[in-house]
């Protein structure tokens, strides 16, 4: 460590930025930037103490290198963060949702029709992501000549803002929420399989990732989709993330209420 320690600090943040830079290269889903600042939070945590082992096993030799002192000084303010992140993400672990609980959402919808719907929509978003014109079905896009009702066609890149140059195996929806008369679908969760070249690399893979949307049966674009929790081998995995960071850590961390507030479903409702 004393003869080359400092290539190794040196090792360990050029390994940082090339993992960062392939993030960036191979973003497919929108994950790119979080996976970035994700791997910078960890480089810095694991430099800092790096750092400190360093200093400290020859202190009066180390102590006057200035190569030293600087790379300390680089990584201590993320190292720091990435030690509250850790404890802040442990407790988040020990709880279901960080929404109030006088705003969690609270609707319950009959078994049968909740099973319903999820179908429905898992066709509605099959349709308008596997062609490039979609009839739209009779509920959503009405249009009538003589006396009779005829589907709508419209353009796919105005139906749905998913990314267009993937391989879309399957869509889930996860979750539903529904207008307080049960009636409407408002919100939900939604999970899709693609394939992948860089997944598993250079082998290429099947991964899961995962949506929010907000819902709008009379909309030209019925589905407004929210952020990418994406990159995942299993959809337990994916749904797990998803969940986590729609119940908890946009109430946590973005100063926003979670999908599951009743405050941010009524407010959407009224946009």
């Amino acid at each position: 460590m004393k003869e080359h320690g400092i290539k190794i600090l040196y090792g360990i943040l050029v390994f940082g930025i090339l993992i960062s830079i392939f993030h960036i290269l191979t973003d497919q889903g929108g994950s790119g930037l979080g996976n970035v600042i994700d791997t910078i939070t960890i480089t810095s945590l694991i430099l800092f103490i790096s750092s400190i082992i360093y200093l400290f096993s020859s202190f009066k030799h180390n102590i006057k290198r200035i190569s030293v002192w600087i790379i300390l000084i680089i990584s201590f303010p993320l190292g720091i963060m990435s030690v509250k992140n850790i404890v802040k993400e442990y407790s988040l672990k020990l709880t279901k949702t960080t929404t109030p609980s006088e705003y969690i959402y609270n609707v319950k919808v009959d078994k049968f029709k909740y099973k319903n719907d999820k179908t429905k929509l898992e066709k509605l978003l099959d349709s308008l992501v596997k062609i490039k014109i979609v009839e739209k079905p009779a509920e959503l896009a009405l249009r009538y000549f003589n006396g009779e009702t005829h589907n709508d066609t419209i353009e796919r890149l105005w139906t749905i803002d998913l990314p267009l140059k993937r391989e879309y195996k399957a869509f889930y929806i996860d979750t539903l929420f529904y207008s307080e008369n049960k009636k409407d679908i408002v919100a939900g969760l939604l999970i899709y399989k693609v394939y992948n070249e860089y997944h598993n690399y250079p082998k290429g893979g099947i991964e899961y990732s995962g949506r929010g949307f907000l819902f709008d049966k009379n909309a030209i674009k019925p589905f407004k989709i929210l952020s990418c929790i994406c990159g995942y081998n299993t959809y337990e995995s994916c749904s797990y993330r998803l969940r986590e960071y729609y119940f908890k850590k946009i109430g946590t961390y973005e100063n926003e209420y979670n999908i599951n507030d009743k405050r941010f479903l009524k407010r959407k409702q009224m946009e």
